[in-house]
């Protein structure tokens, strides 16, 4: 039978989750029977966590994913909340350079500005974001730090300024990845985009919001991200990083990080920090995306997963289903977790791993046979 490569359709599903459970299996409250299958009423196959490094974050990084996966895994082991277990899995993701979260956020077209997205929520609704922060190690604390305050989003100098209350720990999160990838990004923009991608014939010269002025040559804008980073006085990958957690009693939580997109303009802010785009949580499971931030918006991708989800859809259809609108061009991958089962599905290449009592599943290794 022939291989799929596991970026057509990376996808993993607990061994035995089609089977009628037993029959001394703890029944689930009638709102979550109401809806899943009369066979496997409130199935839950034990704790797992699952963690995408991004969408087009080549499989082989998959170990990253990996490591933030067992770290989700021995918090839920050591009895953390579906929530915390969520955090300390993405933190790991966070510290890799690798990935476009944290220390490997990525840089705006002037070559100095970061702006960091975060959310978590987890199934009781609950829910924390915070955008455009730069110089915090672990945005995802933040965000969760965020759920102690009335509100649901704190952005910009508002978030920098609390991080520095709180006393989180700071950090230097430019790169020279990331200063090689906006070199890349230059180049497409002065030498040409595919058809259909957002920037392409887009003035952002007359958009350009920045204290810099704009570069009017690859060369040019070459040379400026060079004195970008040599002027650092400070320490000052791909796409969103993410996890979502079921624990063994069936809680859920999901949590995001990104450093933003590349081709942006200042202030700009995508998918992660919008409560139902990027990520979502509830009784019947949790859900998070990466990819085309303003793609992942339009048609509410999490909301979407999770929604079909709770009709009773296996992950991996659930996923399928909310991202046909989706064009290739724009590119997007999801994890989804429910109580009968878990899935990764992206339209590229994706990093991904999941932890449970099944042991490790890792996008590098996981080929779907059909």
């Amino acid at each position: 039978m022939p291989r799929t490569p596991p970026w057509i359709l990376a996808a993993a599903t607990l061994a035995g989750a089609c089977a009628t459970p037993p029959a001394e299996r703890p029944e689930a409250p009638a709102e979550v029977t109401a809806v899943t299958r009369p066979d496997r009423p409130g199935l839950v196959e034990g704790p797992v966590v699952l963690v995408h490094a991004g969408q087009g974050s080549p499989a082989a990084w998959s170990d990253g994913a990996v490591r933030g996966a067992e770290a989700g895994f021995d918090a839920l082991g050591g009895g953390a909340s579906a929530l915390a277990a969520a955090q300390a899995a993405v933190r790991v993701l966070e510290d890799d350079p690798r990935f476009n979260a944290g220390r490997g956020a990525n840089l705006r077209l002037d070559g100095r500005v970061i702006e960091c997205d975060a959310a978590v929520m987890d199934d009781a609704g609950r829910f924390g974001a915070v955008a455009g922060v730069d110089g915090v190690r672990h945005p995802v604390e933040l965000a969760a730090r965020i759920l102690g305050t009335p509100h649901l989003l704190v952005a910009g100098a508002g978030a920098n300024a609390l991080a520095v209350r709180l006393g989180l720990e700071r950090a230097r999160l430019a790169t020279d990845r990331a200063r090689r990838k906006l070199v890349r990004a230059y180049r497409a923009l002065f030498e040409g985009l595919p058809p259909g991608d957002p920037w392409a014939g887009f003035d952002w010269r007359a958009h350009w919001n920045f204290d810099t002025p704009p570069p009017a040559t690859f060369e040019q804008a070459r040379a400026q991200i060079d004195a970008a980073a040599a002027a650092a006085v400070a320490p000052a990958a791909r796409d969103t990083v993410g996890a979502v957690v079921r624990t063994a009693d069936g809680r859920f939580a999901a949590a995001l990080s990104t450093g933003g997109t590349t081709l942006a303009l200042r202030g700009r802010v995508g998918d992660v920090p919008q409560r139902g785009a990027g990520l979502f949580a509830g009784p019947f499971g949790a859900v998070a995306a990466t990819g085309r931030g303003e793609a992942i918006v339009r048609e509410r991708v999490a909301a979407a997963v999770y929604d079909n989800l709770a009709a009773g859809m296996p992950a991996r259809v659930a996923i399928r289903r909310a991202i046909d609108g989706i064009r290739p061009v724009e590119g997007v991958g999801v994890i989804a977790v429910s109580r009968y089962d878990h899935g990764a599905v992206a339209t590229s290449q994706m990093a991904w791993a999941a932890r449970g009592e099944f042991g490790t599943v890792r996008a590098d290794e996981y080929v779907e046979r059909w």
